[in-house]
């Protein structure tokens, strides 16, 4: 009887062993989750406006990615472009002035 009583209390160790060390890594997986998003909160940005004149070959898709914000897509700043000059397509002109939103961590 002390054999099978010995066995039981060596499970039972095991399983409790196995679930505080899940608990003990779920619980620092959420601690540093938390830091994460909080060391990215605490950026301050800042956006300009900068006037940019249009030269031969260039692309809307090209002065985006040029002006685009680390981490921004491409699509987001042409989207953003367009918004602040009024234009429904993203077709410009040579020698046309546009107006391109640049957003900076500060």
């Amino acid at each position: 009887m002390e054999r099978r009583t010995q066995r039981r209390v060596v499970r039972k160790s095991r399983k409790i062993r196995k679930n505080v060390f899940l608990l003990l890594t779920l619980a620092l997986i959420l601690c540093l989750g938390t830091f994460a998003m909080g060391a990215q909160k605490g950026r301050e940005t800042k956006t300009y406006y900068e006037s940019v004149e249009i030269q031969r070959g260039d692309t809307i898709w090209d002065i985006a990615k040029e002006y685009k914000a680390e981490g921004q897509k491409t699509e987001q700043m042409v989207d953003a472009i367009c918004e602040v000059n009024g234009l429904k397509t993203a077709n410009i002109r040579t020698g046309e002035n546009i107006i391109v939103p640049v957003t900076r961590e500060i």
